[in-house]
């Protein structure tokens, strides 16, 4: 995280046990999709974004939440 300048937290999901946990749910139950959670520094989820064919809008949101916890 540190090498990509990021200065928090990232989750890969590789075996899938966040996604079951949080109930983030498959395309046509055969994809995986892409679910993003942002949690804040007290451990709550401050937003997700569910956007598995459109990367582009899925960064997007991403960036739009954590850009709003940082100017909470």
């Amino acid at each position: 995280m540190e090498a990509q300048g990021f200065q928090f937290n990232l989750l890969a999901d590789v075996d899938n046990a966040v996604r079951k946990a949080y109930g983030a749910v498959e395309l046509g139950g055969l994809l995986p999709g892409r679910v993003t959670y942002v949690i804040d520094k007290a451990g709550i989820i401050a937003g997700h974004c569910n956007s598995a064919i459109d990367m582009k809008l899925h960064a997007a949101l991403a960036l739009e939440i954590l850009t709003g916890l940082q100017d909470s």
